[in-house]
């Protein structure tokens, strides 16, 4: 084995900014770049091995080829030929949909996958930027409700201020949501299912708002 470099992925969002390029040192003009995927084995953005004899090499494939030697004895016997992280760095230019996700009992019987729990490093932000990790008061389930439907949830949020350094553990379970101006490393488990809400236009937030209550309804949210 040696130190393995990756092909970048660039995904163009409608809140992206304008830092991962620069900070990444890349010669790319893509504007609106919301995340870059570091560490990938998502199907369809499977990392690709950039140098070394294994270039040209998916993340899965290097999973397969090398197995325990890759990502150790005990996350193989857990995880088999299934790479368990996903690494990015996400710029937010606007605020990013309130999000929780399940844990790996409700996963397990909804999307047969493991549960998800994050880590945000905060590599730089906006004068103002915040974060969104749990609640700030204690609210019931049938205040939740209504909060969700009247739009007024995000104010029992609790909102942190950040800085360069910060991190942040969001364990499965716990209301989350990136603000305007962070620019973060995120670590998680590898899947993509999570429950959001955001108003976008009418149609679909009362679309989110109805799926966002009924299917958190069913997850054991935490502070």
């Amino acid at each position: 084995m040696y130190p393995l470099k990756f092909e970048p992925i660039l995904k163009q969002t409608l809140w992206g900014g304008d830092k991962i390029i620069p900070f990444k040192h890349l010669n790319d003009t893509l504007a609106n770049v919301g995340e870059s995927w570091e560490v990938s084995a998502v199907e369809g953005s499977e990392s690709i091995v950039a140098n070394g004899a294994d270039k040209g090499l998916t993340l899965p494939d290097m999973v397969r080829k090398y197995k325990e030697d890759l990502v150790g004895e005990a996350n193989y016997a857990r995880f088999g030929n299934k790479f368990p992280l996903l690494i990015k760095f996400i710029d937010a230019k606007l605020d990013l949909s309130i999000q929780v996700h399940p844990g790996d009992e409700l996963a397990k019987k909804r999307h047969n996958s493991f549960g998800k729990n994050e880590m945000w490093y905060v590599i730089a932000a906006d004068q103002g930027a915040k974060l969104i990790s749990g609640f700030a008061e204690q609210i019931t389930p049938k205040e939740y409700k209504e909060r969700v439907y009247n739009g007024t949830f995000a104010d029992v949020l609790q909102t942190c201020a950040i800085k360069p350094g910060d991190v942040f553990y969001v364990p499965a379970g716990r209301v989350h949501g990136i603000g305007a101006g962070a620019f973060v490393a995120e670590r998680m488990v590898n899947q993509e299912n999570c429950i959001q809400a955001r108003p976008l236009m009418p149609l679909i937030l009362q679309m989110c708002r109805t799926i966002f209550v009924r299917s958190t309804s069913r997850c054991r949210m935490n502070r």
